[in-house]
């Protein structure tokens, strides 16, 4: 186990250290929208491999982000009445979706905001401002500028403490990694429990 994560950490490095590491920013925050990552731990392993271009990967991570994000409104927006008879009840709940539309109907894009400014699975939140057909340009604009607020406070962070951080990760990445699975286990069952 601790040599399969050495081999991971080496190769997250490598990736974070090469020429392309821009595009790597780009194609991991734009598959957010089908896969399940830590994206902020992502963004600051980044940043801490190469602090000059911390700006730049926020950029980069709130516009991938953001075309992600399209993607999933998009989804919801058109493809919706094909897919709502796999999604409800069987992955969320009638009530639990009648409550989420009747939050979305009332708040609309501040709905947007705040979620994409938590740790809320951006997929959902895209799918949902689609599905109840918010206004594209307004709801992507809500998606950005949380994303350029988020992704900025990890970026700062990286630059206020990024030293300590990289030595404490170059010393516990295992266990840092073990964390991040435990989390995203618990919002995978949150979510489900939730949805029942």
């Amino acid at each position: 186990m601790r040599d399969n994560t050495s081999k991971l950490y080496l190769w997250a490095t490598q990736k974070a250290n090469s020429t392309k590491a821009p595009l790597w920013i780009c194609l991991l925050f734009v598959l957010e929208i089908f896969l399940f990552i830590p994206l902020d731990a992502i963004l600051m392993f980044f940043c801490l491999q190469n602090p000059r271009k911390t700006f730049l990967y926020v950029l980069l991570a709130a516009f991938a982000s953001t075309i992600s994000a399209t993607i999933g409104y998009l989804i919801g927006h058109f493809l919706w009445d094909m897919i709502s008879s796999y999604t409800v009840p069987y992955l969320i709940s009638t009530s639990t979706f009648n409550r989420i539309a009747n939050h979305f109907q009332l708040y609309e894009n501040w709905a947007v905001f705040i979620g994409t400014l938590l740790p809320f699975p951006l997929k959902a939140l895209s799918l949902l401002g689609g599905v109840f057909h918010l206004k594209l340009i307004p709801c992507i604009s809500c998606v950005l500028t949380a994303r350029l607020l988020r992704f900025g406070v990890v970026g700062g962070s990286m630059l206020l403490w990024g030293a300590k951080v990289k030595t404490f990760l170059d010393r516990h990445f295992q266990k840092v990694l073990a964390l991040i699975g435990v989390k995203v286990a618990i919002a995978v069952v949150f979510f489900w429990a939730i949805s029942r």
